[in-house]
């Protein structure tokens, strides 16, 4: 874990470029925390690029496991954000916005293949959370986790639970 930023993990072609020295070394520190089993808190300041170092974790586990999904949970106000992130960064990842009423959310997860990108709000997340479940996510990103701080909360919860 010390020397994160000499790792051998390599950085997705598409994004070698586009990331910046530090947001190399918060991308290599990820794939550390998740090759030894854990979760870890990407606590950079605002404005510094952890949605990019995020969206290269999940494009690089795509890229070897195209089969894999991955949840991103966020505030209303940020997914479309991600989607648009996404989209511009790792054109290749499939995408969807579980969004909507309450029949097209569920609709929308019914139909979720393989290999996609979940962005949904954590209240979305909270009132939807029974349709989630047999849904496998090989990363959960929790953005703006101080939303979940109180665990008695029914956001909190959700995020547990799935």
């Amino acid at each position: 874990m010390k020397s994160v930023e000499d790792s051998d993990f390599e950085i997705p072609d598409s994004l070698e470029s586009v990331l910046r020295g530090y947001q190399k070394t918060g991308y290599r520190w990820l794939k550390t925390l998740d090759k030894y089993g854990f979760g870890g808190i990407l606590a950079d300041d605002m404005g510094l690029g952890k949605t990019i170092q995020v969206i290269a974790l999940i494009l690089d586990e795509a890229q070897k496991n195209p089969d894999a999904s991955f949840l991103v949970v966020c505030p209303a106000s940020l997914v479309y954000n991600w989607e648009n992130e996404i989209h511009h960064f790792a054109p290749s990842l499939q995408v969807i916005t579980v969004t909507g009423t309450a029949p097209e959310r569920e609709e929308q997860l019914e139909n979720l293949e393989k290999g996609t990108v979940v962005v949904t709000s954590y209240d979305l997340l909270k009132r939807d959370i029974d349709l989630y479940e047999g849904i496998t996510f090989r990363f959960q990103i929790i953005d703006e986790a101080q939303y979940i701080k109180n665990a008695s909360t029914q956001s909190a919860k959700a995020v547990k639970k799935q």
